[in-house]
């Protein structure tokens, strides 16, 4: 059930939250310290200073770092997946979207131009090992 309650608020808090990391921040503290209780006000303090401190976006590095303490590893992974899932679906969509309202065949960058000038410039220059790729 901890499983799914750092899910839920996880993914609450990738849904809800625009402006980047530092905008979900109060977000987070309302669900871990206010709501639910899995951190004091002064480890909360301490989770946003490892979280900055550590590389990547902020409200995942504080998603991974809660479901830790609260549940291990198999903590880590719902509220990080929790904390991603809402911007995967949709960036997803919109690709899709996007895809179907311009005619653009997706997954086949050899079509593109860029693409395809790189690998000229590769294939001319020796890289053969590059061109067997192709």
């Amino acid at each position: 059930m901890i499983y799914l309650q750092l899910f839920w608020s996880f993914l609450q808090i990738g849904l809800f939250s625009f402006g980047g990391g530092y905008a979900a921040m109060p977000l987070i503290q309302n669900q871990v310290v206010a709501v639910h209780g899995w951190l004091t006000q002064r480890e909360f303090t301490d989770l946003v200073t490892i979280s900055q401190m550590t590389p990547g976006p902020i409200a995942i590095n504080s998603a991974t770092f809660v479901g830790s303490k609260i549940a291990g590893t198999g903590g880590s992974l719902a509220a990080t997946i929790g904390c991603i899932l809402p911007s995967c679906i949709i960036v997803s969509l919109l690709a899709y979207m996007y895809m179907k309202k311009t005619g653009h065949d997706a997954g086949y960058p050899e079509h593109s131009a860029a693409c395809r000038g790189l690998h000229d410039r590769h294939c001319r220059h020796g890289n053969s090992d590059y061109c067997l790729l192709w």
